[in-house]
């Protein structure tokens, strides 16, 4: 009977995270806000399954904010940073689907397709991109918008990726201080919100999958090795490039940064 029991409740158990499941993709394709997302119980979730289409998390999440106002983007952003840090994963490849979005005002004259077969979450932003420059003074504000989510993917998987810390002789850390402060041999130009801060590309192609695929693509930031993070300080961008070079941060950090 304890056997019974036992099966009876494993098997409601398992009915319940099908439900939680099955409701956790209708509010992320229905652009729920992440705060709805966060109240469901998402143990044991499949984090690699794909939307009917064969569209991935990423992928389907992302398409959907497309398609949203505006004056969601920002929780859009937020929840792909939540997703990778949950356990989904940017390059991870869709099966099949089809993304396409249109102004109302003129479908016939907007509208832009996407196939996602064989895309993962970076080749999808950028196959948009791409479409999107063709067709800028309409997308501007979404073209903006991947930017920005080519950064959280950078921002997020980074965090996962970081290990434990170890000692790095000094003379290994003066080394990189001088290839950091040599602005002549920068490559790289980053414009923030109030300047210009330089690198070398190769040191942030090494240290993200994601800034490579945007350094090494054909849209603006691979032509002109050019990346804008207008919603970042200098100060901030700058202390970002210290660290990846010399792995340790100033002594005394404002609050700017």
């Amino acid at each position: 009977r304890a056997g019974n029991f036992e099966s009876v409740a494993n098997c409601r158990f398992m009915l319940h995270a099908e439900e939680q499941d099955e409701l956790f993709w209708a509010l992320l394709l229905d652009g729920h806000p992440l705060q709805d997302l966060k109240t469901l119980n998402l143990e044991g979730f499949d984090w690699s399954a794909r939307d009917d289409e064969g569209k991935t998390l990423m992928v389907a999440h992302i398409d959907g904010a497309l398609a949203r106002p505006k004056d969601r983007f920002e929780d859009a952003l937020n929840c792909i940073e939540w997703l990778i840090r949950s356990g989904a994963r940017i390059g991870q490849k869709c099966t099949g689907g089809e993304s396409h979005v249109w102004r109302k005002s003129d479908k016939a004259g907007t509208i832009i397709k996407v196939k996602c077969n064989g895309l993962n979450a970076i080749s999808f932003v950028q196959a948009w991109r791409e479409k999107m420059e063709e067709k800028l003074t309409v997308w501007r504000d979404e073209d903006a918008f991947l930017v920005k989510v080519m950064s959280r993917f950078a921002a997020a998987s980074n965090a996962i990726a970081a290990g434990p810390r170890v000692s790095v002789p000094e003379g290994i850390t003066e080394l990189w201080e001088k290839s950091l402060a040599a602005k002549g041999s920068h490559d790289l130009t980053m414009e923030t919100a109030d300047g210009i801060v330089t690198a070398h590309a190769h040191m942030l192609k090494a240290a993200s999958s994601v800034v490579a695929a945007m350094l090494e693509s054909p849209m603006k930031e691979g032509k002109f090795q050019w990346i804008e993070v207008k919603d970042t300080s200098s100060k901030a961008v700058s202390l970002f490039v210290e660290i990846l070079y010399t792995c340790s941060v100033p002594d005394e950090l404002d609050h700017q940064s």
